[in-house]
């Protein structure tokens, strides 16, 4: 029968977008990691829409929420003929079962018809899971924890790797940074270890049983904390004992995405508990490893594994979204997952090659010379100076003479950076900007800044400013937007913030990214010739965010005082070049 439109069911249905989403995954009071409730990718389970209905003619009421389970009612009723689990691995998965099932929870029953509803996108995590169940259940079972718990990154992820949410939670258990620093899990500009599947579902398992301990052996408790982090179940429970000394997860007063996540987690075990009652056929998979770990011998280029195992790079970056970059890391200790069937090859392969071979762009060290920075050095070599930044953790752009720097993508190096002429120190006159200094010294507004940290569009008389030799600094790297991308993605995947991007590239905090278009991911980008009006934008406006004076902008335009301007309106921000 359908499941009947109560009150309760009405404000469940209302809050749809908050209901399907996953876990905020937050580090336990031992750290000091904050604590918030954050939603995690939304493929992790479908879409809501009208409730699904049970194949059977059982009615679930808002009234049946107690404790208690139905697994021998379900058992009972099951035709499901499952494999031996030692020779299927969702069989196995079944037979280790150890939590109760709360079938006659309501908010359980209701979720097991929404997965029930939307057998496509359960589905589809199955199939997604397939490369790396055999390891996760391993793992499990190695630590003696509760099967249930290799349904959890369904609920997660949707089984997915390289999931990520608004919020930067990553990957297939949904870490969010501190989290995962706190867990042990490394990130850097090449590897981000909430990506790597074996090394987050430690970390993750590790978390989890934590959690199991401190609540005193309550997986309710634990899977509760895991998503809204323990300090706030910990208040919940205390809040919620003051009243009744026995109650339990089903008592706290919890964020409405926490509410739900556990009953998710619980509906899918009912689900696989009796498959074909909910109408679904659950998948059987062998238990076997599908994919293998294999360490790499040093710095290796995912194009050239690829070539080595005879698959796409897309295919292997897919086994392997904790690669952040075109290789591993310099040095050994990276490990790649391959096909499990190609294992043996690749590692005789890779014992066969020298390191040269493994990475076209290979490493090289370089010298500091006198008058080097690191950004002529990064162009020099046809890179970023974050990427440069990055392999030899730097964390700012001091370097001395005779240093030694690891480039991570040299060849050969490209054409001498060009030679400066020696910087002189300009006084601030009354009216001055720093756009006119500039153009009168025949110098980018973008080598003024870097030659004066700090320096701001207003400028005052009497300021000391040093002009750059005539050398035009290295271009920024840039990064095209594509569809999806978003400032913050943008600057994680370049080891900058936020706050940098919106400087370089002069963005207002409202300002929506274009597919197309360049942004300049570290240093400033230089100034256009060209600027077109906003909504909003006023003279004075554009002017500040490109450092010129107000009189400069009227004059490169042909403006008169008087004049207004319109959105759509180009104006010109650089003088025509004289032929």
């Amino acid at each position: 029968m359908p499941l009947k439109a109560s009150g309760a069911l009405a404000a469940l249905i209302a809050s749809t977008t908050l209901l399907f989403t996953g876990c905020a995954t937050q580090a336990p009071s031992r750290a000091p990691v904050q604590e918030t409730v954050r939603p995690s990718n939304t493929t992790a389970t479908p879409a809501d829409t009208a409730p699904a209905v049970e194949t059977d003619d059982v009615e679930i009421e808002d009234d049946l929420d107690e404790d208690g389970d139905d697994d021998l009612e379900l058992a009972g009723a099951s035709t499901t003929n499952w494999p031996d689990p030692q020779t299927d691995l969702w069989s196995q998965i079944r037979d280790g079962f150890e939590l109760d099932g709360y079938g006659k929870r309501y908010r359980v029953r209701r979720w097991t018809q929404q997965f029930a509803t939307h057998q496509h996108d359960l589905q589809a995590s199955l199939d997604r899971a397939q490369p790396f169940l055999w390891h996760i259940v391993q793992r499990i079972d190695e630590r003696g924890l509760p099967t249930e718990l290799a349904l959890l990154p369904i609920v997660e992820s949707g089984y997915d790797p390289s999931a990520r949410s608004y919020m930067g939670a990553s990957g297939l258990w949904q870490f969010m940074p501190g989290t995962a620093d706190h867990m042990g899990l490394s990130r850097d500009w090449w590897y981000d270890g909430r990506n790597d599947v074996i090394a987050s579902t430690d970390a993750a398992l590790s978390y989890l049983d934590d959690l199991h301990r401190r609540y005193g052996g309550d997986w309710l408790l634990a899977l509760a904390a895991y998503n809204a982090g323990p300090g706030r179940v910990d208040a919940a429970l205390a809040r919620a004992q003051r009243e009744d000394p026995d109650a339990s997860y089903w008592d706290l007063e919890l964020p409405l995405e926490t509410t739900e996540y556990v009953p998710k987690l619980l509906a899918l075990r009912r689900i696989m508990f009796a498959p074909e009652r909910f109408g679904f056929e659950w998948p059987t998979l062998d238990n076997t490893p599908r994919t293998r770990a294999v360490e790499l011998p040093s710095q290796t280029e995912v194009a050239v594994a690829a070539r080595m195992l005879n698959m796409s790079e897309q295919d292997l970056r897919r086994l392997n979204p904790a690669l952040q970059r075109w290789a591993s890391a310099p040095g050994s200790g990276a490990t790649l997952l391959v096909p499990a069937g190609k294992a043996d090859a690749f590692k005789k392969a890779l014992a066969n090659a020298s390191p040269n071979a493994l990475v076209q762009r290979s490493t090289h060290t370089y010298t500091v010379r006198r008058g080097d920075v690191l950004g002529s050095i990064a162009a020099r070599y046809n890179m970023s100076v974050a990427a440069l930044r990055q392999a030899n953790h730097l964390r700012g752009d001091r370097i001395r003479v005779g240093q030694k720097l690891t480039v991570p993508r040299a060849g050969e190096p490209g054409k001498p950076a060009p030679v400066a002429e020696p910087a002189e120190t300009y006084i601030v006159q009354n009216g001055d900007s720093l756009w006119e200094i500039a153009q009168r010294y025949n110098v980018d507004v973008t080598a003024m800044r870097s030659s004066n940290p700090g320096v701001s569009a207003s400028l005052r008389p009497g300021q000391k400013l040093t002009i750059p030799g005539s050398a035009s600094p290295p271009a920024p790297s840039t990064h095209i937007v594509r569809n999806g991308d978003s400032l913050w993605e943008i600057a994680d995947a370049n080891d900058v913030t936020v706050a940098d991007l919106r400087r370089w590239n002069r963005l207002e905090p409202n300002t929506r990214l274009q597919p197309g278009q360049s942004i300049a991911v570290d240093g400033p980008a230089p100034l256009p010739d060209f600027y077109e009006v906003e909504t909003g934008d006023s003279l004075w406006s554009i002017a500040a965010r490109f450092s010129m004076q107000v009189t400069t902008l009227r004059s490169l335009n042909d403006m008169s005082s008087g004049s207004t301007i319109r959105p759509g309106q180009r104006l010109r921000l650089q003088p025509m070049s004289s032929s």
